[in-house]
């Protein structure tokens, strides 16, 4: 064969394939819109129970189509490099690789029904063995998946048939193919950005789920594991930097002179007996749905009564998104690492924390959980905070009832009232002079499944009634009621925990924290930061006084605040310096911001900073409102400021990792 015969027979190939190829991708969009269309009729409003404007709806097939378009350019280069070969095997290649990408979608829209949030690279920061925890409580394995699967597989083999028997117009080949180069030329600015929606649940709507997904699994594995060198983090010993801290040595990056006032004992009858202290913090409990103003209406009374004796902080934040996060920031109000603290599990590097103090003069210090303590690797943080005991699922004894199982017999552990009643059984034979006691509630959590659960579904029904709510919230409330009964049983929980307690011969010298590890995920969140507003109560017998706060304040002020107020009220030694992230409470009743720190959405996405009242959220600058809105800024000079101190916080942490130094050996407990 001549060689003009060869190039020319490798043209006519080319063009085969070319024209080949857009059939079947045509094929696998068409199955893409399907999926959407699914989404629209039978998950939208499952999730969000509202009316889907129709814009949401258009920027959600928009979506679609750029990322399917994006995706095309790199599957025609796979079908041409095999099509050159055989055309039997680039056909049967190109409808696995389609299969396995709608098969993804499928799944990841499946997701996103139970979470109300698209699944990104928050997947990885978890081991198999919590996701197949996780996915248990789910709902598991059931036999009608594979056989669903079998019936999915059949169908899509049916669409990508029928479109390649289609014959296309050549000008509707080039016009695809302009398309799909239009698409990866402009892949950075064609897609609708998050801050142009009304709020994060219009965005999470409309966004393509495969798109996301590979996104933030791209930056997590190609973009955010980047590498610094250990001596590039700003560092400043004359003066204190915007976080408010002076740092002091160089060689431990978060190491600072701690100067967090009191700000509490103002508020307290000051007695000569060190007041024992209880932690109470609640799976779930976001302010959406608990006290004062919460937009869904309070499914919480008890606490609600509780906080008017108590001081109520309103616009108090989570630092994760996740329960990884907050035995590290409450405790020791400690940096992230790379997915959390806690998970760098035996290697976590020498730690300060309010435990670890307390219990070195004199404190008994016990966690109770009424679930697997090992998740998150929780126990293995309490165990290093010197605690004395940890009751959890593998030694919480006979005599009490685990949570009613899902379909596939999961359950997460033991309900709220289970665990306070396993707390009096083992405190009250407590002989302890003083005591730091630690719960984690665990009934406000998916698949929402508690004793009695009907008298509390009832129970959210009569609240319902008695708030003075818009109809559209109470459709959406009416809806939720299976997650917002497992509210109100909690809530029932604490009234017996407290009317227990009060029986109690120290009830009188105990002070009381309660707040949530984070809010619920699976009700929709209003915008980046709502996943983060939690209520935090501190109640007391000593009170001689109330107050509700407006400012901001966060998990990491928690221990700043608690160790002043011990210091000065109590004359208990803390170092005169430390690694807090937090610099305190902040006691002012006004809405205001005064602190500066990052917080996690979840094990592998820190994308979020906050700076006085102005918040970093995926690069984009919003200010904050009273009612925790977030504004869209325009501002520069910000910008690149929190920016900066963003990039700093991400330096250090990595200094932090890389020398495993945090506190100096002198520090360590």
């Amino acid at each position: 064969m001549e060689f003009e015969e060869v190039i020319a027979l490798s043209k006519s190939k080319l063009q085969e394939g070319f024209e080949r190829f857009v059939p079947s991708a045509l094929g696998m969009l068409f199955v893409f819109f399907l999926l959407r269309a699914y989404e629209i009729l039978f998950i939208w409003r499952h999730i969000f129970f509202q009316d889907i404007q129709l814009r949401i709806i258009l920027v959600g097939f928009l979506f679609d189509l750029i990322f399917f378009l994006q995706m095309s350019a790199l599957l025609c280069i796979i079908f041409m490099v095999f099509f050159l070969i055989n055309k039997k095997t680039a056909v049967i290649i190109f409808r696995v690789l389609g299969i396995v990408f709608v098969f993804i979608y499928l799944l990841l829209i499946l997701y996103f029904s139970k979470a109300a949030l698209p699944l990104g690279s928050d997947l990885f920061g978890y081991s198999l063995a919590e996701i197949t925890h996780t996915v248990g409580s789910a709902g598991g394995f059931n036999l009608i998946y594979p056989i669903a699967f079998i019936v999915f597989i059949a169908l899509i083999f049916a669409v990508f048939n029928r479109f390649d028997k289609i014959k296309l117009p050549k000008s509707v080949i080039y016009l695809f193919y302009f398309f799909v180069v239009i698409s990866v030329l402009g892949a950075k600015n064609l897609a609708p950005k998050s801050r142009e929606f009304a709020n994060t649940s219009d965005y999470t709507l409309a966004v393509d789920k495969l798109q996301f997904f590979v996104a933030k699994s791209y930056n997590f594995f190609f973009v955010g594991d980047f590498e610094i060198p250990i001596s590039n983090y700003y560092y400043d010993t004359d003066n204190k930097d915007t976080t408010g801290f002076k740092y002091v040595d160089s060689n431990y990056p978060f190491l600072h002179i701690e100067n967090s006032p009191d700000v509490l004992g103002n508020y307290f009858n000051i007695g000569t007996k060190k007041p024992n202290i209880v932690f109470l913090v609640t799976e779930s409990l976001g302010k959406g749905y608990s006290g004062e103003g919460a937009y869904l209406g309070s499914f919480t009374p008890f606490l609600d009564s509780l906080a008017q004796h108590s001081l109520y902080w309103d616009n108090f934040l989570s630092c994760g998104g996740r329960t990884f996060a907050f035995p590290s920031s409450i405790f020791g109000s400690l940096p992230f690492a790379q997915k959390g603290f806690l998970e760098l599990g035996n290697n976590m590097p020498p730690h300060f924390s309010i435990i670890k103090l307390l219990v070195s003069i004199g404190y008994t210090a016990r966690f109770f959980y009424g679930g697997d303590s090992h998740f998150d690797y929780m126990d293995t943080f309490f165990k290093k905070q010197n605690v004395s005991q940890i009751i959890d699922l593998k030694n919480f004894g006979p005599g009490y009832s685990q949570m009613p199982s899902s379909g596939n017999g999961f359950t997460w552990g033991y309900g709220d009232k289970e665990l306070f009643e396993k707390y009096f059984q083992v405190i009250n034979k407590d002989t302890s002079k003083h005591r730091i006691d630690i719960s984690m509630t665990l009934s406000m959590h998916s698949p929402f499944l508690i004793a009695n659960q009907n008298y509390y579904k009832g129970e959210v029904d009569k609240i319902i009634s008695k708030l003075n709510l818009s109809s559209d919230i109470i459709a959406q409330d009416k809806s939720y009621r299976q997650m917002l009964s497992t509210v109100v049983y909690t809530d029932d929980a604490y009234r017996y925990f407290f009317n227990q307690y009060k029986k109690r011969a120290d009830y009188n010298n105990t002070i009381f924290i309660i707040t949530g590890d984070h809010r619920m995920p699976e009700i929709p969140i209003l915008n980046q930061i709502d996943r983060f507003h939690v209520p935090l109560i501190i109640f007391s017998p000593m009170l001689k006084r109330t107050a509700i706060f407006s400012s901001v304040s966060s998990q990491f002020d928690i221990a700043p605040s608690i160790l002043a107020f011990l210091n000065k009220n109590y004359k208990i030694q803390i170092p005169t310096e430390t690694t807090f992230m937090g610099s305190g409470l902040d006691t002012v009743r006004q809405f205001r911001d005064v602190h500066s720190y990052p917080l996690m959405r979840n094990k592998n996405e820190l994308l979020d900073y906050l700076y006085h009242d102005y918040f970093l959220s995926d690069k984009i600058l919003y200010r904050i409102d009273e009612n925790l809105n977030l504004i869209p800024s325009n501002n520069q000079i910000m910008l690149d400021k929190v920016g900066n101190l963003f990039d700093d916080f991400m330096q250090r942490n990595d200094y932090m990792l890389k020398t495993k130094r945090l506190i100096p050996p002198q520090f360590i407990f």
